[in-house]
């Protein structure tokens, strides 16, 4: 059976939400029953049987509210192959504040949870026992945060490929009609300041499925708001395009594109005729 793809535009941070929930979720149980049967095979039980309910999922909630911050950041700050160095340490930065985030909220968490038991939770004694507890949270958890980044990436990828994401195509023009040198006032030869100007193009780069073309924004017949989407319509094609209406609209004013609707717009040039 096909995936809808305009049913996953429209609900794509619904299905996200419940994929990494139904994963947090099955792995945390995993864990949980993992440390208790691991201890069920010693003589005595070296902790209540709901202890490690706590310890797993409170980690497995830390993660999983930490991963859509991660995302954000990605988005906001991608990485910059023109400079590696300084995309390195942006990133090795995210991937500290994660681990300290992710300890920070997993000891909180379980401190209430206990006090509304009744009991104390000691994540550590002594500063020995502090400080080898941290090793092993953050040994831990920068290999998480690896993992997670890498997951959003190939996610996005996958996504991209498989709905065809357009994006704009940034046109660079020098002002001047030519790299000559001008004469000044005294008879002298002085370089021109040459200056580049980001102009509105209207092109769309398509990539899909490994392919990459080109589509004109004035043969756009109407759009669609779909989710996070616009979905671009060309015919029989769709398009789909990461971006709101009114920035969409609004970056491509000199288009006939008219909103008739919270959700639609048309190619004006495109009508017939209007019944009301």
């Amino acid at each position: 059976m096909l995936i809808d793809k305009a049913g996953f535009q429209k609900h794509q941070r619904l299905i996200t939400l419940c994929v990494l929930g139904a994963y947090f979720f099955i792995n945390g149980l995993i864990n949980s029953t993992t440390v208790l049967m691991e201890a069920m095979r010693l003589p005595s039980m070296p902790f209540e049987r709901w202890e490690p309910f706590v310890w797993e999922f409170s980690s497995a909630l830390g993660s999983f509210l930490l991963v859509f911050t991660l995302a954000h950041l990605l988005t906001r700050f991608p990485w910059d192959w023109q400079q590696p160095i300084k995309s390195l340490q942006r990133y090795a930065l995210m991937g500290v504040t994660f681990c300290v985030a992710h300890v920070v909220f997993m000891i909180g968490s379980r401190e209430v949870v206990y006090a509304l038991i009744g009991k104390g939770y000691d994540f550590a004694i002594g500063a020995e026992q502090w400080l080898f507890e941290l090793i092993y949270e953050f040994r831990k958890d920068i290999w998480s945060f690896i993992f997670f980044v890498v997951l959003i990436w190939g996610y996005r990828y996958v996504v991209s490929q498989w709905l065809g994401d357009a994006t704009d195509i940034d046109i660079k023009s020098n002002t001047d009609n030519d790299k000559s040198k001008s004469v000044n006032a005294l008879g002298t030869q002085a370089p021109k300041l040459e200056k580049e100007n980001q102009q509105p193009s209207d092109l769309l780069l398509i990539k899909k499925l490994g392919r990459e073309f080109l589509i004109n924004k004035q043969d756009i017949e109407w759009i669609e708001s779909s989710g996070n989407y616009l979905n671009l319509h060309i015919g029989d094609n769709v398009y789909p395009m990461r971006e709101t209406f009114k920035l969409f609209l609004s970056k491509n004013s000199h288009l006939p594109l008219q909103r008739v609707h919270r959700s639609y717009a048309i190619n004006v040039n495109l009508v017939d005729n209007i019944e009301l």
